[in-house]
């Protein structure tokens, strides 16, 4: 047990390396659709993932942040959908204050006195890139990078020429870095980015739900035969094993599903990183869950603890999987049944 749970923690700490230097931080802002309500990108070296949507023909999105003279700026465009099927092929502008460049834009587009503007046109690309995190893909259609001529602050638009309407996705930034809630709250907005993919929120948690749903059959099968969790806290940790596992059943299914847009990727074996902590933490739990020998001593308090906030971290369990692991470790003597 003590082995076992050594490997997973390594694991965890070998995962979260390539996580720090890989992952953006997702944001979903809505509304930015003038100079006034333009969304404030807070630091503009900070590796942000803006995941939303063109919804109107007529109008542009609006991003500004503040940077100095010398600060490096990097801007990218991304579509959940192929510009060639979908017909949707956004753009982007960047203004900048004193520019004397002044590249041509829609007539809808407002621009400051005193700003020249950069347009970074879209243009198709037929294969789409494996994002290991989500996991998920994107295309990727524009990008640029160049160093602030000049203190300021920046505005960037994003528009379609042809005044057609879709989803994309604005990477600004290039420092990964998170805060803790951040951290934390990923599971959440990974959600959301695959609705902007374009799938069934339904769909993206049937997996975990297929798993509670035979995992309950099984347990209840068990207590038929005598052989069912004895006590509350081995009750509280057989559920939490259950959704580790749909977690892991769930990144599975997302990847493949990503496969079948940008085939194989070597990028997967990070994916299958956090497929194996999921399982790991899903072994672990249930075990405990089904044995009839392992009492709930000091010891395994602080393990089904450990599992739950390492399974916070490592997103898995969508939260409840976690809350659950640490409840069974939090049960009173009172509610456990001597073995």
């Amino acid at each position: 047990m003590r082995l076992t749970w050594f490997m997973v923690s390594l694991v965890v700490v070998l995962l979260f390396v390539p996580v720090a230097a890989w992952a953006h931080s997702p944001q979903f802002p809505e509304g930015n659709h003038s100079l006034e309500t333009a969304y404030q990108i807070k630091d503009a070296a900070k590796s942000w993932a803006i995941y939303t949507a063109l919804e109107h023909p007529d109008k542009a999105d609006y991003y500004k942040f503040t940077v100095s003279k010398g600060d490096k700026i990097q801007v990218s465009l991304i579509t959940p959908d192929s510009p060639s099927s979908s017909g949707f092929m956004p753009s982007f502008a960047l203004l900048v204050p004193g520019l004397n460049q002044n590249d041509s834009l829609p007539v809808y587009i407002e621009v400051p006195v005193g700003y020249g503007v950069i347009v970074v046109n879209g243009t198709a690309l037929e294969e789409a890139v494996y994002e290991p995190f989500s996991p998920g893909w994107f295309y990727e259609l524009a990008n640029m990078t160049m160093d602030a001529p000049t203190d300021g602050t920046y505005y960037v638009m994003v528009f379609e020429k042809a005044n057609n309407t879709g989803n994309y996705g604005l990477a600004v930034g290039y420092l990964e870095e998170f805060t803790l809630i951040e951290f934390i709250t990923i599971p959440c907005k990974v959600l959301t980015i695959y609705t902007w993919e374009g799938q069934n929120r339904f769909i993206t948690l049937l997996p975990i739900i297929l798993a509670l749903i035979i995992g309950g059959i099984m347990l209840y099968w068990r207590n038929k035969k005598g052989m069912a969790p004895k006590d509350i806290s081995k009750w509280l940790a057989a559920f939490a094993g259950l959704m580790f596992l749909g977690s892991a059943a769930s990144t599975i299914y997302q990847m493949l599903l990503a496969f079948s847009i940008t085939g194989v990727s070597a990028e997967a074996l990070f994916t299958l990183l956090f497929v194996a902590i999921s399982i790991a933490l899903g072994v672990i739990t249930l075990l405990y869950a089904v044995r009839h020998k392992p009492a709930l001593t000091l010891w395994r308090r602080v393990v089904l603890i450990a599992v739950g906030v390492i399974a916070l971290f490592g997103w898995s369990g969508l939260y409840l999987g976690p809350a659950l692991a640490i409840l069974a470790a939090l049960v009173p003597p009172y509610a456990i049944r001597k073995e």
